[in-house]
């Protein structure tokens, strides 16, 4: 929710807002990264178990970077500067040095860690510096995690049904596991591309108004829908050969599958325009909330339920179905964000409904 919400922020309030982000994430790190390296140590194999707990502080301390605040400004290349660019070299370097000189394998998540830590403090400090704000008191902090709940809610509810296909067909069809993974993996591939154009276009709808707004979030929600179609078409048509191809004859994804899942690309392409352009700017986060726990609870146990009576197919109909119920429940409030949204000045200076305001009150 963060760069929808400093799209439209003044320059005071995006101070206010990376500060408070700042200690809720700090907060949850605490606990959170102890705990990943706990679990990550107790499912490893014994000489694996410092490379499991550092791929899993990897993974989990990248939730600290900074990179949604850059999104919410338009600014792509401190993303570059301080993340993307260090990151490629350092993968290539550390490769090098595992590959040729023979170092640690270790090396690699350690190099990723740093990466993180150090893009991360870096850009802080200059952004401290750049958007000057009161940071919040700690009688404000359990507000902040009660306001920014639901959205931790629903990605807490994306992972588990985006995560239950490939294991059930596993246990249910063990002997089509591997070709539905393969259609599964180049979904998920597949979605970093809706992410990555409603990041892109995040800044660019809001930062004007009225029926220029109006024409930019209907823009915007358009070339989200044509990716998603092109992306169905393409995956639809295209899949089967293209898993061959990059996994082998043994994971060829079957043609009814990769249909399917396409239909849900199409879907979470259209949705990801909904949410970042229209429905998190207008502070609907609990609609997208409640359409995430609406559909999770439709779809896990059609999931299930098509799994055993159909077989890989009846998984990929039940995933299907969770994301076109999710993208069917915000619909309307959706239209009636894009009414709010076009009356709404651009990037003012108004009270942001669930963060804390300049006079330490909490806004409801």
């Amino acid at each position: 929710m963060g760069p929808a919400l400093v799209s439209v922020a003044s320059t005071a309030r995006r101070g206010r807002i990376y500060r408070e982000a700042l200690v809720v994430r700090t907060l949850t790190a605490l606990i959170a990264l102890p705990l990943t390296a706990v679990i990550s140590a107790s499912l490893a194999s014994g000489q694996y178990a410092l490379l499991a707990v550092l791929m899993g502080v990897q993974g989990a301390l990248i939730s600290m970077s900074y990179t949604w605040f850059a999104v919410g400004l338009g600014d792509p290349w401190s993303i570059a500067l301080y993340d993307a660019v260090p990151r490629v070299i350092a993968a290539v370097c550390v490769a090098a040095a595992i590959g040729i000189l023979g170092a640690p394998v270790e090396l690699y998540p350690l190099s990723g860690i740093a990466v993180t830590v150090i893009g991360t403090t870096l850009y802080t400090l200059r952004i401290l510096r750049r958007f000057p704000a009161a940071w919040p008191a700690w009688r404000e902090v359990p507000g902040l995690f009660r306001i920014t709940a639901p959205v931790a809610v629903n990605e807490g509810a994306l992972g588990l049904y985006s995560s239950v296909p490939v294991p059930l067909v596993q246990v249910a069809a063990p002997a089509a596991a591997a070709g539905y993974a393969s259609g599964d993996k180049m979904l998920k591939l597949g979605q970093f591309l809706p992410i990555t154009l409603a990041n892109a276009l995040q800044y660019w709808t809001a930062e004007v108004s009225g029926d220029a707004r109006a024409h930019r979030l209907r823009r915007a929600l358009g070339l989200h829908i044509a990716m998603g179609l092109l992306g169905w078409a393409a995956l639809g048509s295209l899949g089967s050969f293209v898993s061959l191809v990059l996994f082998g004859e043994s994971t060829v994804a079957p043609v009814g599958v990769v249909v399917v899942l396409g239909f849900a690309f199409a879907c979470y392409s259209t949705r990801m325009s909904m949410i970042r352009h229209f429905l998190f700017p207008a502070h609907a986060a609990t609609t997208v909330m409640v359409a995430t726990l609406v559909a999770s609870a439709v779809g896990l146990p059609l999931m299930v339920v098509l799994t055993y009576g159909i077989g890989p197919v009846g998984t990929a109909i039940g995933y299907a179905a969770t994301e076109f119920i999710a993208t069917l429940w915000m619909i309307r409030r959706t239209r009636s964000a894009y009414r709010e949204l076009i009356t709404a000045p651009a990037a003012a200076d108004v009270p942001i409904r669930g963060f804390i305001d300049p006079d330490d009150r909490i806004v409801p």
